[in-house]
Parts: structure tokens; sequence; C-alpha cells
């Protein structure tokens, strides 16, 4: 937990800084957020989160985005889903090791729970969610991803 927190606190004076538009791109219920939004969306425990580390040049991240806007809405109130921008945001890439582009990460209690690389359809965004967080069947996914599993 303090992993996810430490690395980032140097930025929040200067992103908190920029006007309040430039920090937070609302594209429906999934939520694009910056290194503070960030920081302070993982210290508010009630809900798990989603989150989409993606890339505005990546093709498979722009896949994915009506998939994630779907899962938004299904799991409205249990799970936020949010988004942040890799190159925007290299802090938060940083820390969390991100090594490929889309990476989905389930964060529960301020710990990565679960991460995968590659672009989800939204229904297997939902039965890792089920899985993960809620205790459901193992989710049955494609061959395209890079890698699927809880986190060490």
């Amino acid at each position: 937990a303090a992993a996810l927190r430490a690395p980032l606190a140097p930025r929040r004076a200067a992103a908190a800084a920029r006007p309040a538009a430039a920090r937070a791109v609302r594209m429906g219920l999934a939520r694009q957020v910056d290194t503070a939004e960030f920081e302070e969306a993982i210290q508010d425990c009630s809900t798990p989160i989603l989150l989409d580390v993606f890339a505005t040049w990546c093709g498979p991240c722009q896949f994915m985005a009506p998939a994630l806007e779907e899962v938004a809405q299904k799991l409205e109130g249990k799970v936020r889903v949010l988004k942040i921008d890799s190159d925007a945001e290299p802090d938060v890439s940083n820390t969390l090791q991100i090594r490929g582009l889309p990476t989905i990460l389930l964060i529960n209690d301020m710990s990565v729970i679960m991460r995968v690389e590659g672009a989800l359809e939204a229904n297997e965004l939902l039965q890792l969610v089920d899985h993960y967080l809620f205790g459901g069947p193992p989710p049955q996914l494609g061959e395209n991803l890079e890698s699927v599993g809880p986190t060490q």
C-alpha cells in the first residue's frame, strides 16, 4: 500500500495546481484521472477500482474504451472504473510497473490484486471483476493476453 502512495506524493502539488478541466476528462462513468486524483482514489477503500492504463496512440487501448464504459455502467456503485494516460502520468506507470498497454489493474484496499496486459472485451472484464473482487468463477479469457493473474 505504501508503495502506491510514496512515489506519487511529489507530483500532487503540481497536479493540483492545474485547472480542474485539465485534470479529469469525464467519459461517462469511466473517468480519466491524473496522478493526484489517482492517489486520492486509491485511498478511498469504500469500493474497489478497475484501472485502465492506456495511451492515446495505442490502438488496442482505444478499442477497449467502449468496453470500459459498458463495464462502468454495469458495475456502477460496486466498482469505480478509472483510466490513466501512461504518457501524461509516467510516475503512476512507473510505480505500477506498467510494461505493456493496455494494462488493466484491479485495486482493492490500496493493493493491486490482479493485473492483465492486452485488450479485453466487456464480458472478459466483467468475468475478471466477478472472480477477483467478488469470488465468482474463474474467468474464461481469450488468448490475446500477455499475462493475467494475481499480483505477488
